[in-house]
This record gives structure tokens, sequence and C-alpha cells, in this order.
């Protein structure tokens, strides 16, 4: 089963796209269960859509209402949700202070052409 770790840093935390990745992250990513990861542009670099009264809204900004924002995502295989929370786990070892993961499973889906 597929599964998303978003990970979420505290606001605190602007030097990241700067940052190199820690070697002790570096190599989990090299692992086969983990299939996809992306590292994010701070919030600030965010514009989001969204849809009311008929009509879409641009705004520059994630104007989300939060303590932490999402920094990054890994896109994982694992059996189960204990074999997804358990590479969560060896991710968040390495990871900076303050940062959280949350383990969600993929819905099935089928892309176009696939």
């Amino acid at each position: 089963m597929q599964y998303a770790l978003l990970a979420y840093t505290p606001p605190e935390d602007t030097d990241r796209a700067a940052r190199p990745i820690p070697d002790g992250l570096a190599a989990l990513l090299d692992r086969p269960d983990i299939t996809g990861w992306a590292r994010l542009h701070a919030e600030e670099s965010a514009t989001t859509l969204r849809t009311g009264e008929g009509r879409m809204l641009l705004t520059d900004g994630p104007f989300i209402d939060s303590k932490e924002y999402l920094a990054g995502l890994f896109l994982i295989e694992a059996g189960n949700l204990d074999g997804a929370l358990a590479i969560a786990g060896e991710l968040l070892r390495e990871a900076r202070p303050g940062t959280a993961i949350e383990v969600r499973p993929i819905l099935e889906g089928r892309l176009r052409g696939a």
C-alpha cells in the first residue's frame, strides 16, 4: 500500500531551501520503499486557489491557519500502517528538531495513460 508522509516544520525554519540534506536522511531517501520525495520552498512562495460562490479566488501565500508549514513529502510503499509509521519514525529521527510527519494512506487511483 502507498502512503504519503507529509513533513511539517515550524515557521522559523526558513533556511531549509539553502540547507543541504543531512547524510543520514539522504541515505534513507535512497531506499526502495521510498518511491518519491520533494522538498518545498518556504510557505511565502505558495499560491492558493479556492472556490466559492461560483467563482475561483487566487491569493498569494498559503493563508492556512497553522503553527507548522508543509515543508516536503515522501511517497512510500509499506505493507500496513505499522510499517509506514516505522519508516516515518526513521525519517523523523534524521529530521530537524520541531519537525512533524503526518502519515496518510493514498487512495488507489489510476494515472492517465497508465
